[in-house]
């Protein structure tokens, strides 16, 4: 019993990493996110700002295939945290599903003890009746 206590202590600890580095990744991508957000927008402001502007304009091109590899680079930084994710919510219903056979088999060890409980005083009363009935039996 204290051998399945502990295992589901670990799982529990286990989880609980899981859950810890699920949300890290969760503010990564979200911090991700914003990056590309702002990127465009950095993007479209220095575009406008081409389209008034003759130097700007001739500046932009290079600054545009700069942006792109850029933006191109946060894509395959989200597309990697998201796999992480994928990768972590399956490993957290795993570690739900074996959480769950730990309290299943404490649930069956202790009603197994239970069980063996209920017969030992059933068995003691049935000594003790038949001690009784003996006694009347002499008397």
């Amino acid at each position: 019993m204290k051998a399945l206590r502990t295992l589901l202590r670990v799982a529990k600890a286990d989880l609980d990493i899981l859950q810890r580095a699920l949300g890290d990744q969760l503010n990564k991508q979200i911090a991700v996110e914003e990056r590309i957000r702002t990127h465009e927008q950095a993007l479209l402001n220095e575009q406008k700002a081409a389209l008034r502007d003759y130097e700007s304009h001739r500046a932009f091109s290079g600054y545009a295939a700069v942006a792109r590899a850029g933006r191109d680079a946060l894509q395959g930084e989200l597309i990697a945290i998201g796999q992480e994710i994928d990768r972590l919510r399956t490993l957290i219903s795993e570690a739900h599903v074996e959480m769950r056979k730990f309290e299943r088999l404490i649930e069956l060890e202790e009603q197994r003890d239970k069980a063996v409980a209920e017969k030992r005083d059933a068995d003691a009363l049935d000594e003790m009746a038949t001690m009784r009935a003996g006694r009347a039996l002499r008397s």
